[in-house]
């Protein structure tokens, strides 16, 4: 049994006073237009406009892209890769030939509280009016796509920070999947005060080689993987993103510390307790419902039934783990079943 790679959608829009009925259909494959909209109907006007996803950023594995651009590159940029949950911000026009931008995540087209995670709440806290305003601005005047990194402990991943919340943009995308020069997204942070991932390094046309680009990257790599704890199951560096940049256009990958491309290379492959833990996140992330038995649904999609078969008692011992440090239980008193409460901190 597969996955469709598009699932449709019918979801109310609320926007000031008004709100707007959208159907259509949300790209779910974890490839290049993941996150991609394409709205169908906006109360039951036919209105064909796609939304740009964030594309799946592949492994900097195979240096056969680069090498092809390498020609035209002008610069190359290395960026901290946050751990958390992409805020994608595209322009929609309505039939009234009114614009408006509201943010949308891989996974869900209109962003809701769950229970499992209040993101809705989350997002009208961090995304002040005065940073909407700006980011409806650039997306409207430069018909783009604004992607941030929503990050911290209130939003929980496989990374653990020290920070509560923070917000910080790192792509800025054109068209389907046209991903900007860095050097246009520093230029849009800097003109309008978003805040923006960190620039660990930038490099010249002049030293724009493959092994260079080899040896700074596994440099900061090595230096990141220094603060992960894989032993203890502590992670606090996912990697960095390498941004090569034409003229026009801009190509990115990422490279991640051994122990956390190690730890995602085994969630991929293999039912262990991260597989768990990351299955689980993933569905969180989509707004899905993140139960034990729709847990055990979603991951045989992905390894079979016959795996999950086989690790079913592996996979209800890791989900409680999991749950007893992110929510508080309570025991009924005629069944003995895990019920969500709230998230603890």
């Amino acid at each position: 049994m597969t996955k469709s790679q598009w699932q449709d959608f019918q979801a109310s829009l609320e926007h000031q006073e008004s709100a707007y009925l959208l159907q259509g259909r949300i790209h779910v494959k974890r490839k290049t237009y993941l996150g991609e909209v394409e709205i169908m109907s906006i109360d039951g006007t036919p209105i064909r406009q796609f939304l740009s996803g964030m594309p799946k950023i592949p492994y900097l594995r195979d240096f056969a892209k680069p090498l092809l651009v390498s020609g035209k590159a002008i610069a190359a940029s290395f960026t901290h890769k946050l751990d958390g949950t992409a805020l994608i911000f595209s322009p929609l026009k309505l039939p009234n030939g009114e614009t408006i931008v509201f943010p949308r995540t891989r996974g869900m087209t209109i962003i809701k509280n769950t229970q499992w995670r209040a993101l809705k709440d989350i997002i009208d806290r961090i995304i002040t009016p005065d940073l909407q305003e700006s980011i409806s601005t650039v997306c409207t005047q430069q018909n783009a796509t604004l992607v941030f990194e929503l990050w911290g402990r209130e939003n929980p991943h496989i990374v653990q920070y020290d920070r509560d919340l923070e917000i910080s943009l790192h792509t800025v995308i054109k068209g389907r999947s046209g991903v900007q020069p860095w050097r246009l997204t520093k230029q849009l942070a800097k003109s309008y005060h978003f805040p923006i991932v960190e620039e660990l390094a930038r490099v010249k046309a002049t030293r724009l080689t493959v092994e260079e680009l080899r040896r700074l990257g596994k440099q900061l790599i090595d230096r990141q993987e220094q603060k992960n704890n894989p032993d203890l199951g502590l992670y606090r560096q996912e990697g960095v993103i390498l941004n090569i940049e034409t003229q026009s256009k801009g190509w990115q990958w990422k490279l991640k510390p051994p122990s956390m491309e190690e730890y995602h290379r085994l969630a991929g492959i293999r039912i262990l307790p991260i597989t768990v833990y990351h299955s689980i996140w993933k569905l969180i992330d989509f707004g899905e419902d993140a139960s034990l038995d729709s847990l055990v649904q979603a991951m045989q999609l992905e390894y079979g039934e016959d795996a999950i078969a086989r690790s079913q008692d592996t996979i209800s011992h890791y989900y409680r783990l999991w749950y007893s440090r992110y929510y508080e239980q309570i025991i009924s008193d005629n069944q003995s079943q895990i019920t969500h409460l709230k998230p603890t901190r």
